[in-house]
């Protein structure tokens, strides 16, 4: 196949990542550079020989590092290189990754800014690398397919084209004939399905993949059996089938697992904690699980449609979706066949008010267990499914984890103003912004905090913020000092590819509070003595204090990704993909779960990526599942964790959560998987390509 016709030589520089590294200070680490270099060089030699690539490594591995490499090494070759990424924010990460490796690239790549092309889908020079989004591929199949032509299409968190019938997923198979060669990226390419898997790998040019979709079956079957199966027997077959589907992939696939790594390199990503982070609850009381029923029989009575789910697990972490849904079915009954429905709904009514007195008992009990991690230093993300329970949760932190006293140590703001302008001098104006909230008496209070005893004057306390580490870390590790993270805010803020973040500040140069509060002009209102911000999309009038939503986050994710400001950020799925929050965060909690165990993967890897502030403070990464004792809630918490202990083992291909499950089913399982798990994990290593000798 010569369609494409590349040079290997070109790629020679991939073999020598101590020498690329000293091209430029970019804060790339050699242990992961080796591993990232024989996998682009890996790519280069398939799609070199005529085959497009899955590349499906574990999340955080660095998976856009590798797509920039590519994409430099064939767009040098005078070939058309289009990116699409899944959303903005993670476009203009794309497009910051292309920059980063300029100054490193090998000279006769003539690499430049100018070959890197935003914005809409249009027709490239060769030599050209246009980074763009899926909407714009979407936009452009209904426009003008000819536009897309190119010689490389890198599609970036491709698992969401699986979906049969989505717009996506028919722009991307009819615009994939225009281009050459395919390398599509994803760290959950099997999701709740395994057969979803054919998609992706018809689309990079698999055919013989029959061995797919019979491992597909098997998995599917293993799932309706109960006790009374023969485990032995149940567990060759699935790894018999699994030896034959690995072989099919292993052409078109490539994936690693952090696991895997070595441990020079596992170094880089930080450690799981070895014992799980429980969050203890009280377990649901008598009266709490009569309300629930209660629900569930309302539910089942005012079914809008047949079919309706007749229980919500809503129901189960909070109390004001129980308000909404008894809101609607008031609305919804008329007359006296409606007599035992109203019954119920008074019953439920007055059980729920005096349940409204408190925070409900799985958020009092997160509130709990946040506080000593606030008081030592720690940022803790926080995720939810769905706006009710997040906007409920975030209430209650509000407000139970709030500083009611901030008495900012050392001396006045002026003093505060001076030291940190002596460290920002003749700065871009947009910095005055940045300078005013880090003077602000809420990070003066924080600040102060760490400093221990501020000097009083500008040039000791200067002196100060140069040397000493935030968030009482030990002065050992290899964290910045408070004057080089507020530096490194600076620039995050003030970058020119976040046109939102920039216009906020312009407005806050204008006076403008935009975040709301009396003092607080930055998210989170530390000033008023919040200690939690939340993020996400929300239509309607929220009397939630912290709330952010705004359509682009970057502010709010740079605050948080920064040791300054709020310690706790509540949001919803909107944050689980294509964003980092590792910088200084180790802990994260799983308030309440999304269906699928691929979303709870993908928010663990928000935290678990390279020199991750569980990496360069040396303490372990730590996952919380809590879960409302004696409700569906608990049920559903032990069959997720099962789940994604079986994601490793079977490539991902494990059905959904269902609240409605039957033990039996799980046991037998989770029997089989034990069985056969070590020999399952074993065939999955063989889609790491042979490793490279190393350079002479």
């Amino acid at each position: 196949m010569d369609d494409v016709q590349l040079d290997a030589r070109r790629w020679c520089f991939l073999d020598k990542p101590e020498n690329y590294i000293q091209g430029g200070t970019t804060g790339l680490q050699v242990e992961p550079l080796m591993r990232q270099f024989r996998t682009a060089k890996e790519i280069l030699s398939r799609l070199k020989d005529g085959r497009g690539v899955l590349l499906a490594d574990d999340v955080g591995l660095g998976k856009t590092t590798v797509g920039a490499l590519v994409a430099w090494t064939v767009a040098s070759q005078d070939k058309r290189v289009r990116i699409y990424a899944p959303n903005e924010v993670l476009r203009r990460r794309w497009a910051e990754e292309l920059e980063r490796h300029i100054p490193m690239l090998p000279r006769p790549f003539n690499a430049s800014s100018k070959n890197i092309k935003q914005g809409h889908v249009e027709k490239l020079r060769v030599g050209r690398i246009q980074v763009t989004t899926h909407y714009e591929l979407v936009k452009s199949h209904k426009e003008n397919e000819q536009r897309t032509a190119c010689d490389l299409m890198i599609v970036d968190e491709a698992h969401r084209a699986k979906g049969e019938g989505s717009a996506f997923n028919e722009a991307l198979t009819n615009l994939g004939k225009h281009a050459k060669r395919k390398l599509i990226l994803t760290a959950t390419p099997f999701s709740i399905r395994l057969a979803e898997l054919e998609q992706l790998l018809n689309f990079v040019g698999a055919t013989e993949i029959g061995a797919v979709h019979d491992y597909a079956k098997e998995l599917e079957r293993l799932y309706t059996l109960g006790k009374g199966h023969d485990v032995s027997t149940e567990g060759k077959q699935l790894v018999d089938a699994a030896r034959k589907a690995i072989a099919a992939l292993k052409p078109y696939v490539i994936r690693h697992c952090i696991d895997d790594l070595s441990s020079r390199e596992r170094v880089h990503f930080g450690a799981v904690g070895s014992g799980p982070w429980e969050i203890p609850t009280p377990p649901a009381t008598d009266a709490d699980l009569s309300l629930l029923l209660r629900m569930d029989r309302i539910l089942q009575l005012t079914q809008e449609r047949k079919g309706d789910r007749r229980n919500d697990p809503r129901f189960h972490i909070g109390w004001q979706h129980v308000s909404t849904e008894l809101d609607r079915t008031i609305n919804q009954i008329s007359g006296d066949k409606d007599h035992v429905v109203a019954k119920h709904i008074k019953a439920a009514q007055e059980a729920l008010r005096v349940r409204l007195m408190q925070p409900h008992p799985k958020a009092a009990a997160v509130s709990e267990a946040l506080k000593p991690l606030l008081n030592a230093g720690e940022k803790v993300v926080v995720f939810c499914h769905h706006l009710a329970t997040a906007g409920e949760l975030l209430g209650v932190l509000e407000q139970s984890l709030k500083a009611e006293k901030l008495s900012p140590l050392g001396p006045d703001e002026n003093v505060w103003r001076e030291a940190w302008k002596l460290l920002f001098p003749q700065e871009d104006c947009l910095v005055a912004p940045i300078v005013d909230w880090l003077c602000s008496r809420g990070l003066r209070w924080q600040v102060g905090g760490w400093l221990g005893k501020p000097a009083d004057t500008a040039e000791d306390l200067a002196k100060q913020l140069e040397k000493t580490k935030p968030r009482n870390v030990n002065s050992s590790c290899r964290v910045p000092s408070i004057f080089e993270s507020a530096r490194n805010l600076a620039d995050a803020l003030l970058n020119k590819q976040s046109k939102s973040t920039l216009k906020i500040l312009r407005n806050i140069m204008k006076d403008e509070k935009i975040f709301g509060g009396k003092v607080s002009h930055f998210p989170g209102r530390l000033d008023d003595g919040f200690r939690t911000m939340g993020v996400w999309n929300h239509n309607s009038h929220s009397p939630l204090e912290t709330l952010y939503t705004g359509r682009q986050p970057d502010i709010v994710l740079e605050v948080f990704n920064s040791p300054f400001g709020p310690d706790v950020l509540v949001t919803t799925d909107r944050l689980s993909e294509g964003v980092d929050l590792h910088r200084c965060c180790r802990h994260l909690v799983h308030y309440e779960l999304d269906p699928s165990p691929v979303r709870t993967l993908q928010r663990n890897g928000r935290i678990r990526r390279v020199e991750s502030w569980a990496a360069i403070t040396s303490k372990p990464i730590m996952y919380a599942y809590p879960k409302f004792s004696g409700t569906r809630d608990e049920k559903a918490v032990a069959v997720m964790k099962q789940r994604i202990d079986a994601f490793g083992l079977l490539l991902g291909g494990v059905p959904s959560l269902d609240a409605d499950f039957d033990n039996s089913e799980q046991s037998f399982v989770e029997d089989v998987l034990c069985h056969a798990g070590k020999k399952l994990k074993r065939l999955n290593r063989e889609l790491v390509p042979t490793p490279l000798p190393p350079p002479v």
